[in-house]
């Protein structure tokens, strides 16, 4: 997938978000779109993002926060919300319109919000590097050293 195909993907999405919102009927309404989740992408939604408040006409605001996968999920499916300093937020409510994550929603999960009646699509949109690197103290370059040969 190239990165035009991965911007036309995640613009279908947010383009199926803002047309179903509740508001899309009602013009002088601002659409308001939010998501949350894994940061891999986040650069790639801000620029989509920025692009489509561009040339939306009417108010809109489209916000996406780069916050984690499970945390991103949890937001999304509105559930329990556990914080470095112990608090935990339960307020069992969807709080964003899309999500992104390195795992999909689990299929208990989905079935568990198809049973409340909801329903919500899955798909795979962006697909990046991931480099490693080292500076490991003691640990030689080479023939000995750390192994880096791919799979």
């Amino acid at each position: 997938m190239n990165l035009r195909t991965a911007f036309s993907a995640v613009g279908v999405a947010l383009l199926g978000a803002l047309t179903t919102a509740d508001d899309a009927e009602t013009p002088s309404a601002p659409l308001i779109l939010s998501g949350s989740g894994t940061t891999n992408p986040s650069k790639c939604f801000w620029h989509i993002m920025s692009q489509m408040q561009a040339q939306i006409k009417g108010v809109a605001k489209l916000s996406y926060r780069a916050v984690g996968s499970g945390t991103g999920i949890k937001e999304f499916l509105g559930k329990d919300i556990e914080y470095p300093n112990g608090t935990t937020i339960s307020n069992y409510e969807a709080w964003n319109d899309f999500g992104a994550g390195d795992i999909p929603i689990s299929a208990e999960d989905k079935k568990e919000w198809n049973d409340k009646g909801y329903d919500f699509v899955q798909l795979p949109f962006v697909l990046s590097a991931v480099s490693f690197f080292h500076s490991i103290p003691g640990v030689p370059s080479g023939e000995r050293g750390l192994n880096m040969t791919a799979c």
